[in-house]
This record gives structure tokens, C-alpha cells and sequence, in this order.
């Protein structure tokens, strides 16, 4: 039992459930799983690169840039039975669905470095 005395460490805490209802027109939905196995250029791509993530306004908007390319919107969010659903304002996403941009969020959330909201 927690008392005044013996308050909840940050560690007890973890941050509520996001969920979202809405993500950018032309958003797809992703199985990143299928991903590494079909499209292992890409998401390798992602895990070699030089990285750097911002998160945006909302728990599913991220700007990412990678290799130092310019910065993209991206939105990324969960489903509830493990894939996602993703949209990304590269010209690879625009043509495949699939880009570097997703696959390094992806990443990032695997390795706890970024939470990802649930999508309705």
C-alpha cells in the first residue's frame, strides 16, 4: 500500500493508453513483419542509418529525417492485434507504401524509444 511516506516511483508509473481515430489521407496499413521478410533492402536501410526523430503535435505525427535527407511527416500508429497503420509524405511511401521513414519508427518503438498510440 502506497502512503504518504512511501510515494509511486516514476518507474511504477507508465503512461496511459493513446489511442487515435484518424491519420492522414492514404494511410496504409503495414505488417512490419512482412516488411523485414519482402522488402529486407528497406528495412535494413532504416537500421543502418544516421537518424533523428521529432515527434509531432499529436502521439501518431513524427518528423524523421534520415541520412541527413530533408525531414518528412510521417504518422504511425498500432493496431490492436499487432500491425500498423502508416503514412508517410516521401515519394517512396507515395509509390510503394513502404519507406525508411516508417521502418524507423518502427524500429524505435521495438526498441522502446518511442510510444505508439493505438488506432481504433
Amino acid at each position: 500500500m502506497k502512503t504518504a511516506e512511501s510515494p509511486t516511483t516514476t518507474s511504477e508509473c507508465s503512461p496511459p493508453d493513446q489511442w487515435i481515430s484518424r491519420q492522414p489521407s492514404g494511410t496504409r496499413d503495414l505488417d512490419f513483419q512482412q516488411i523485414r521478410q519482402r522488402r529486407s533492402a528497406t528495412w535494413n536501410a532504416a537500421l543502418d542509418a544516421s537518424v533523428d526523430v521529432t515527434e509531432g503535435g499529436r502521439p501518431d505525427l513524427f518528423l524523421v529525417s534520415v541520412d541527413d535527407d530533408c525531414p518528412v511527416n510521417c504518422s504511425l500508429a498500432e493496431h490492436p492485434n499487432g500491425t500498423h497503420a502508416g503514412w508517410c509524405s516521401c515519394e517512396v511511401f507515395q509509390a510503394t507504401t513502404v519507406c525508411p521513414h516508417l521502418c524507423v519508427l518502427r524500429q524505435h518503438a521495438a526498441l522502446g524509444d518511442l510510444d505508439l498510440p493505438m488506432r481504433d
